[in-house]
Formats: structure tokens, C-alpha cells, sequence
């Protein structure tokens, strides 16, 4: 298995937000290659924090940038949060972690904006690595 480095939060921010680390989400190759044969422009990735979270089963992306990154659902999916279950879009996305690109069928959608990330990595992704 490869081996990546990221750089994640020092002490005192994992103390207060968790373990973060730089990400940058953009739209996943299939759909680069498909708005290219169409002649669309293809939207700049986001940049922002996202945070590890091993309770999340899935990955999820903030409302802020599915709306930039102009994404439709595929989808519609029941999650757990601590407020009960909901149903939450699904997108298609491509996450950046420094040299380590990952193609996503499905991220969730949701508001993480109050939590100053813009990005959840959660055990879909987690699954593929050693730690």
C-alpha cells in the first residue's frame, strides 16, 4: 500500500476542531472529460480544511461547494446524525489530499460551514489506508 503524507492539524487545533487537513474538491474525471466533449467550462476546484471523522460512514461535501462546483445529485441517501435520521443528496466529487487524488461516486451533502471546513473524510476513504 502507498504511502502519503498529509499534514494535518498541529496540537492545539486538534485539541479545539479535530485532526484537519488541506483539501481541494473538484469535480471527479468522468464529468471533466464529459462537460469537455460538450463544449462546457469546467468550474476551479475549492480549497479548504476537511476533517477526519471515523463516525462518519460516508464523505461529505459542504452546500457552499457543490453550489460552485455547480453539481447535480445522483442521488438520495437515509443518514444518522445526532438530531435523528435524514435524507441528504448525494454528488459525485473529487477529493485532493496533497499528492493523493480520489475519485468519489458519492459524497454527501451538508452544511459544514459552521465548522470552518468544507469537506468530511470519512470511512469510505479512511477504509483505503493504514494508519
Amino acid at each position: 500500500m502507498p504511502i502519503y503524507e498529509v499534514q494535518t492539524s498541529p496540537p492545539e487545533g486538534l485539541r479545539s476542531k479535530g485532526p484537519c487537513c488541506p483539501i481541494e474538491v473538484s469535480l471527479p474525471q468522468t464529468l471533466v472529460t464529459l462537460l469537455s466533449q460538450q463544449g462546457q467550462q469546467i468550474p476551479p476546484p475549492v480549497s479548504g480544511q476537511a476533517l477526519i471523522d471515523t463516525g462518519a460512514s460516508v464523505s461529505a461535501i459542504d452546500l457552499s461547494v457543490i453550489s460552485r462546483l455547480q453539481l447535480n445529485p445522483i442521488g438520495v441517501v437515509s443518514v444518522g446524525t445526532a438530531g435523528g435520521p435524514t435524507r441528504r443528496n448525494l454528488y459525485p466529487a473529487r477529493f485532493m489530499l496533497s499528492r493523493l487524488v480520489i475519485d468519489l461516486e458519492a459524497v454527501i451533502g451538508a452544511d459544514l460551514g459552521p465548522f470552518d471546513i468544507i469537506a468530511l473524510i470519512g470511512r469510505d476513504i479512511l477504509s483505503r489506508f493504514i494508519m
